[in-house]
């Protein structure tokens, strides 16, 4: 049995060509776009490796969304003013490790991740945008909560996310 490890960033290092989560946009991107997206400083993509093979990944980026657009919990005590987010933009497991817990730990890394990035600089929530009805039904199982303008747009705040992983004194 081999050992899963990461996430970490993606390198040219990394075996990724043969990634194949069943769902064709989500393996171009990590194939054709991530280190791309890398060295322009659009997004950061984490892998879980076995050995080095891709077995998983995520994409990180800065965003925000349009005070008017953000649901009021997320707005609550704000100015008007866009809203400061951490969009996780891609995340896929490669279908030969669906099942084995390896979505659940990218997931929590990825929202560790934007906690202490939110210790350097403010970031009022964690979002996704689901792609589709499967991939929405994931996130609400994660515990996400959707958007009232769209519920493929689905969030944690960062306090909550906090509550969750900081340890109590």
């Amino acid at each position: 049995m081999s050992i899963i490890h990461g996430p970490v960033l993606l390198t040219k290092a990394h075996d990724y060509l043969g990634f194949d989560c069943g769902k064709e946009p989500l393996n171009t991107f990590l194939i054709r776009h991530a280190l791309a997206n890398q060295a322009n400083d659009s997004a950061r993509t984490f892998v879980g490796l076995e050995d080095n093979r891709v077995v998983g990944y995520y994409s990180l980026a800065v965003s925000a969304i349009k005070y008017d657009e953000a649901p009021e919990r997320m707005t609550k005590g704000l100015a008007r003013h866009p809203v400061p987010i951490l969009l996780m933009a891609r995340f896929a497991v490669d279908k030969d490790f669906q099942g084995k817990g390896i979505g659940k730990g990218l997931f929590k890394d990825a929202i560790a991740r934007c906690l202490n990035i939110s210790q350097q600089a403010a970031v009022r929530a964690f979002m996704v945008h689901a792609k589709d009805e499967e991939a929405r039904e994931l996130y609400l199982r994660f515990g996400m909560q959707e958007c009232p303008e769209n519920s493929f747009h689905l969030y944690y705040l960062m306090k909550d996310i906090e509550r969750t992983l900081r340890p109590k004194i």
